[in-house]
Order: C-alpha cells, then sequence, then structure tokens
C-alpha cells in the first residue's frame, strides 16, 4: 500500500506540486462473519473488517457493499443490504453502465445517478480512547456519509479530499459491528470532462492518540535555499498539534529529516519544542531543522528527503507523522522562462485528466504510476492536471519519478461550460 498524504507549494499563478506529505503504509486484516444486519432467510457470509489500530493509517478499501439507485433507510445501521454487490475501492458506477442518449457528451454517455456504499466494520478495544477518523481521497460527486445510522456530513465537491471524525459515533470493543454507509448523488450535466461516479479515490481509516499532528499538519519550507544549498540549509517546519480532548495538554514536538532511500537521519540534530495545547483545539510550533548540503530535486535526480515529526506526551511517543520533501529552487522569469535550481528548463508537458480509460475514474495507484512511466520514456517532465485537483497518490508518483505537476484548483468560478 502506498502512502498518500500531500504537501502542496505554488509558484506564481500556477502550482507547480514537488513535494507531498505521506503517512506509514497500512494493511487490513480481513474475517468472514455472518452478518447480523441481514434478514434474508439464507444468510449470506460477508466480509466484515477488523482493525487493530497498529498502524497509524489502515487502508479502508477493501469489502463494501454497492447499490445502484435511490433508496429508502439504507443509511441505517440494521439494513438488509444481502443483494447488493460487494465492490472494493476505488470503485466508479458509471463506467459499469449502459451508454444512453440521454446523457450527454462530456460524461461519455453515462448518466452516473445515485449510489449507496455500505460496510461493516469492528475496532479492537485497545483503541476505545483513541481519535477515529475516515479520510476520503475523492468521490463525485454530492456525497452524505453515515455511520451507524447517524448522518456526519455532506461533500459536494467531488475532485476534493475530506474527512470525518468518527470517535464519538463508533463502538471500539473488538465485537460490535460499526456500519458506514456513504449516499452519492451524481446528476448530469455536472464536468466538462468524463468524471466518474462514486467513491473513485481511497479511503483511509485513521486511528490516533487524542493529541496528533493533524490532517495535512505541516508546512516544510526552505526560504533561503538558492543561496544556503550548499552548505548548512534551514529548513522550517511548521507543525499543526490537534488536542481532542477535554483536558490542555503539554507536549514536545520533535522534528528530524532523514533521507527517503535509506531512513538514514541526514539533518545535524533533532530539534525538540515544547506545547501546550488547550482542549478540543489546535496549536501550532514552528521549528528550524539545519541539513548539510541536501541533494536536490530535479526532474533527472528527484532526490527525495521526509520530515519525521513525533509528538511526545508525558515521556512517551504518541504520534509519529512524516512529510516528503525535495529540496529545490524555482524561479520565473519573463526574459529567461522557467529556471529550477537555477538551470532553465523548458516545461514538456501534457495536459492529463483523471480518468483511466477502460477503468473509468478509478485512481488506482499501479494505473497512475504506469502513466507517469509513460511520460518520462516520452521526454515529458511536467503535467497539467485538467481541470481539478489531482489524486494524493499522483503527487506522491510525480515527486518520486520527477514530474513537475500543474495542479489546477477548478475548472470554472462565475461562468458555467456546460
Amino acid at each position: 500500500m502506498k502512502n498518500k498524504l500531500v504537501n502542496k507549494f505554488c509558484l506564481v499563478s500556477l502550482v507547480l506540486v514537488m513535494l507531498s506529505t505521506i503517512s506509514p503504509a497500512a494493511f487490513f486484516n480481513n474475517k468472514a462473519k455472518t452478518s447480523s444486519t441481514q434478514m434474508s432467510s439464507e444468510k449470506e457470509v460477508v466480509f466484515i473488517n477488523s482493525y487493530s489500530g497498529e498502524n497509524r493509517v489502515e487502508s479502508f478499501n477493501d469489502n463494501w457493499r454497492f447499490h445502484l439507485g435511490e433508496l429508502q433507510d439504507a443509511e441505517n445501521k440494521v439494513y438488509d443490504d444481502s443483494t447488493w454487490r460487494t465492490v472494493s475501492i476505488p470503485h466508479d458506477y458509471s463506467i459499469e453502465q449502459e451508454r444512453s442518449t440521454q446523457g450527454e457528451a462530456e460524461s461519455g454517455f453515462f448518466l452516473g445517478g445515485t449510489g449507496w456504499y455500505r460496510k461493516n466494520f469492528t475496532i479492537s478495544s485497545e483503541n476505545a480512547n483513541k481519535n477515529i477518523r475516515l479520510d476520503f481521497g475523492g468521490v463525485y460527486m454530492n456525497s452524505t456519509v453515515y455511520v451507524n445510522g447517524i448522518k456526519l456530513g455532506e461533500h459536494p465537491y467531488g475532485y476534493t479530499p475530506f474527512s470525518f471524525d468518527i470517535s464519538d459515533y463508533v463502538v471500539a470493543d473488538g465485537k460490535t459491528e460499526n456500519t458506514v454507509a456513504v449516499k452519492v448523488e451524481h446528476k448530469t450535466p455536472s464536468s466538462r470532462w468524463y468524471s466518474g461516479s462514486g467513491i473513485y479515490r481511497d479511503v483511509d481509516l485513521v486511528i490516533t492518540d487524542k493529541v496528533h499532528v493533524d490532517r495535512y499538519g505541516t508546512y516544510v519550507t526552505t526560504e533561503n535555499l538558492k543561496q544556503e544549498h550548499d552548505k548548512d540549509v534551514n529548513t522550517n517546519v511548521e507543525t499543526s498539534v490537534i488536542n481532542n480532548s477535554d483536558k490542555d495538554v503539554s507536549v514536545t514536538v520533535k522534528s528530524t529529516i532523514h533521507k527517503k532511500t535509506n531512513d538514514l537521519e541526514a539533518s545535524k540534530q533533532p530539534v525538540e519544542s515544547e506545547l501546550t495545547i488547550k482542549a478540543n483545539s489546535v496549536s501550532k510550533v514552528v521549528q528550524n531543522v539545519i541539513i548539510n548540503k541536501p541533494d536536490l530535486w530535479s526532474v533527472d535526480n528527484p532526490n527525495l528527503y521526509y520530515v519525521k515529526t513525533q509528538i511526545i506526551k508525558d515521556g512517551k511517543v504518541v504520534d509519529i507523522y512524516t512529510t516528503d520533501y525535495g529540496f529545490r529552487y524555482i524561479n520565473m522569469d519573463p526574459e529567461t522562462g522557467f529556471s529550477l535550481n537555477g538551470e532553465n528548463i523548458k516545461l514538456q508537458g501534457v495536459s492529463m485528466h483523471h480518468d483511466q480509460g477502460s477503468l473509468g475514474s478509478e485512481a488506482h495507484y499501479r494505473a497512475m504510476e504506469r502513466q507517469v512511466e509513460i511520460l518520462k520514456e516520452m521526454g515529458v517532465n511536467a503535467i497539467r492536471v485538467t481541470h481539478n485537483p489531482a489524486a494524493d497518490a499522483l503527487i506522491e508518483i510525480a515527486n518520486d519519478q520527477g514530474m513537475l505537476i500543474i495542479d489546477e484548483a477548478f475548472d470554472t468560478w462565475t461562468v458555467q461550460k456546460n
């Protein structure tokens, strides 16, 4: 399982994404059980994923149930979904449909419509007092998320990640089945290119201490890299630490820099800062971590490091968060054009939509990795993701392979294109 979290930076009006945040790899344990929520005379064996919380991030992709069409009460914990299909995420239910002239060209003449997803899972008792979160990489579109029949919220835009804290809505005893349900409503016309429908990007279950680094919680900059790259480099690390407990806490934030290829520490010494966080709030700390003569990131030599952030409470490490970083400096000049690390480079790029051909919009890691590999072989060094934010995994792949990304925020603002 690949790492997914992402860090981005801006250049003039473009977002040239060369860095990403990262989380430890995730694995899951599947157990076949007979669901107590099924009411058919012959109960079907379904998979209920059991999560131990051993890893900070665990894949939540496998063993979902899916139904195409409008339904009543499908968000409820007790609901007969025995006739639903079993699918894995990423999933696109548009590409599975028959084409219809009632559709339109931009959607590939697929109608989309309403889809329902459900999944049963248990969480071990060791996590009863932990913070438990569901991270969605992208759902197209107008999604509504429920846990154990309780509505958590809605997310209308189909191209951006979102997250829900489910700590107060699940039972973590290793036995009780919890149920997550997601309703997706995709009405065409909605996009200027094939969008697909459904939970088409990864879903993660994140289990942490109540005090932890927030999602996308680090911001790494090297403002003087141009002058410092061949000596000591001052690396600024801004960390947002969230305290979801009902008491004020004092913690130590410890940051180090490591070479990604071998995990060896590259910073001259660890940097530790004391931080007090009020109950149910977020606090930030800015640290200066020094590294001597880092290998620079470029399209030909994509050298990557990672910042390792540890949260220490009462002498114990309660959270570890890692952030990929490529040391590089850039400039855009009206006379000489774009330069990377002081060298002028012509952006030899392509515009690439997020769809995967016959796979529809399903954002499979290997499919995106293959795309970038082929483009690199063609001599491409830049991708414009047309016209909406890319999957976090694509940014990670670009970082690893030496590909510049122009990451567009949205297609239109005031003028309707469709």
